[in-house]
């Protein structure tokens, strides 16, 4: 009986799969209540084999999103939006990890807000065998119905503070167009890569543009493929 039981639990902890590790270098806390803009990193110091992150750029302007090693970027520019690839390395805050293999789930939804899309996230993942306690990333292709994202363009000398984080920011929409968004989720990390009222940092990625936001609020109802990290 003991053998039995002792057998189950080890074919249970079997099944449990182990994220690569997610790393972050500075803090949400300490850009939003202690205004610490600063460069925290530099992209070019780290490994970019496979490697996934995201994250604002240093003094706040504009916002990072790297992909297999490319480092998209997009800023303001008057009131234009300036797309790069490459071209930036230093951030304020970056959270990331280093991703050789997904799994891909490919499901047909119905999602009209950013929280909705936390919850798949979350029961996606749980479904699939993985430990929510354990932070992880995920990438998720879609062609929303509507998206909504901002870009941080921080005014120097302003001082920061978490009421006025978004007063200088260029706020977007788009409709129908082939997305990409690259996520951070764990139940441990409010204030450090997530905000406080939630348990994902999300950035996106229009495929024809390449402009890069922070998601903000998101509708789409039809064929989604998520992807979650395998070690």
């Amino acid at each position: 009986m003991i053998k039995t039981i002792l057998a189950i639990l080890l074919s249970a902890a079997a099944c449990i799969v182990n994220p690569p590790e997610v790393k972050v270098s500075g803090a949400m806390k300490n850009v939003m209540m202690n205004g610490d803009l600063s460069a925290h990193l530099d992209i070019d110091t780290l490994n970019k084999t496979h490697l996934y992150g995201l994250g604002p750029v240093a003094g706040l302007k504009g916002e990072i999103m790297i992909l297999d090693g490319k480092v998209f970027s997009t800023a303001k520019d008057e009131k234009k939006l300036l797309n790069q690839q490459d071209m930036v390395s230093k951030a304020a805050l970056l959270v990331y990890s280093n991703v050789a293999k997904w799994k891909t789930v490919s499901i047909k939804v119905s999602v009209d807000s950013y929280a909705a899309l936390e919850k798949l996230v979350e029961t996606t993942a749980k479904e699939n065998g993985y430990d929510t306690e354990l932070a992880f990333a995920f990438k998720i292709e879609l062609t929303p119905k509507k998206i909504s994202y901002h870009v941080i363009d921080w005014k120097e000398g302003t001082v920061h503070t978490m009421e006025n984080h978004k007063q200088f920011a260029y706020e977007g929409q788009s409709s129908d167009a082939k997305t990409t968004l690259l996520g951070f989720y764990s139940t441990h990390h409010q204030s450090i890569f997530t905000h406080h009222t939630t348990y994902m940092h999300v950035h996106l990625l229009d495929e024809k543009t390449k402009t890069v936001g922070h998601l903000d609020e998101i509708k789409v109802n039809g064929q989604i493929t998520i992807y979650l990290p395998k070690k």
